[in-house]
């Protein structure tokens, strides 16, 4: 029974994503790019809470990458309109040399209506706070590692109860505070339907590049890196811990189970 909820949870998930799962559970290598997922989701259903928000503790991590290479950790929320369009706001941390042309870890928030795709404040959309010193895009140093201090970032993304808004809040080292939002305006249907809420580990390749690390470049347990002190928002605002079952997707790189409101996810490159 637990094989089939989480094969039917692969299937509704993956065209959203991007992802072409084989019967193998890993993607088809066909593709270019080519995306993977450790990332546990919540999908909205009418006999439980409705989540409009997350927010996670990520510890974070720099590779010297290539073009044609990105990883990094996100949250994702998002859901379709009636046109099939996908709704997304995206925030946390990656790695990506090709749209920031260097190999430096950055903090970066996306939002995306139907084939408007806009990362950071490369395009009208995301609105700083006066008081913020946070910009989506900013490098964030320093960066964990594996023998060494860790270093945290805190994100929260999550749909302001008055005014229907997306807001997104940074920390590093400490809480999240709100750096900006995304105007309800922007989007067809993200502020006017249940939404669907994902939460982990990514990486990309393409141009026949090799697959990059992502997390800390281990898989779990030892030296993996986490997301922790997660929490959900219902409508009003209102923070809960993780109390019921979660689907998840991973293609190639690991993810642990959930305890104490966390996880660990993630692999070394050239595996996939």
């Amino acid at each position: 029974m637990e094989e089939e909820v989480q094969k039917n949870w692969r299937t509704l998930m993956a065209p959203l994503l991007h992802v072409n799962f084989s019967s193998s559970d890993h993607i088809s290598t066909q593709a270019d790019p080519v995306y993977y997922f450790a990332a546990y989701g919540s999908i909205p259903s009418d006999d439980a809470i409705k989540y409009y928000g997350l927010e996670a503790t990520m510890d974070i991590y720099g590779f010297n990458l290539e073009h044609g290479q990105q990883t990094g950790g996100f949250i994702w929320i998002f859901n379709t309109d009636e046109a099939s369009a996908v709704n997304k706001v995206i925030a946390g941390w990656n790695v990506e040399p090709e749209s920031y042309n260097d190999s430096q870890t950055h903090f970066s928030t996306w939002f995306i209506e139907g084939s408007n795709v806009c990362p950071d404040m490369r395009c009208p959309g995301f609105e700083s706070v006066f008081s913020s010193e946070i910009v989506p895009g900013m490098v964030i140093s320093p960066v964990s590692t594996t023998s060494g201090k860790k270093q945290y970032i805190t994100v929260r993304v999550s749909k302001d109860q008055n005014s229907g808004d997306w807001q997104i809040y940074y920390g590093f080292n400490g809480d999240a505070k709100l750096a900006g939002y995304y105007p309800r305006s922007l989007f067809t249907s993200l502020s006017d339907k249940p939404v669907t809420i994902l939460f982990g580990g990514y990486a990309l390749r393409k141009d026949q590049k090799p697959s990059p690390p992502m997390g800390s470049g281990n898989a779990p347990f030892k030296n993996a890196a986490s997301f922790s002190s997660i929490k959900f928002f219902d409508a009003g605002g209102n923070a809960h811990p993780i109390d019921f079952r979660l689907g998840f997707i991973s293609n190639c790189y690991t993810i642990s189970v959930i305890e104490n409101d966390g996880f660990f996810y993630g692999g070394p490159g050239n595996i996939c």
